[in-house]
């Protein structure tokens, strides 16, 4: 292993991987703690709405509807945001979906996550908020 390490350096090491792991815990229970009623419901009402084509353990809807409600919280921030534009805030919702979908892939087997990807849009549509403005130049 570590052979010419001195007791600085070893408490130095022993520090910082302290630290590491409890910013992982604070960031994760930053979003738990934001997660309220109203988010729990409307995260297993979504995950109701996948189950009869995904037809998930018990075990596994509940990790399902966890990282939903993970996303809920975040999908939240965004659109409360006011200083993001409508476009911004698209913007954001999109990546925040992919980021969604890439995290189902530890949740759901590869035949379910594919049935996830083909539907999602159905159950959870992107909003649109924002209209498309072109800029128009009127030239003689």
């Amino acid at each position: 292993m570590i052979k010419n390490v001195s007791i600085s350096q070893f408490k130095y090491l022993v520090l910082a991987m302290i630290i590491c792991v409890f910013s992982n815990l604070r960031g994760q229970t930053l979003y738990a703690l934001k997660i309220d009623r109203n988010i729990r419901l409307e995260a297993k009402e979504i995950t109701a709405q996948y189950q009869p084509r995904l037809v998930m353990g018990v075990d596994q809807a509940l990790e399902f509807q966890s990282t939903v409600a993970k996303y809920l919280v975040k999908k939240r921030a965004v659109e409360q945001d006011s200083n993001l534009s409508p476009k911004a805030k698209y913007d954001l919702l999109k990546r925040l979906s992919s980021l969604e979908t890439s995290d189902m892939v530890d949740v759901l087997e590869s035949y379910r996550w594919q049935e996830y990807i083909r539907i999602k849009a159905q159950i959870q549509p992107i909003p649109e908020t924002f209209e498309y403005e072109e800029n128009l130049i009127a030239r003689e």
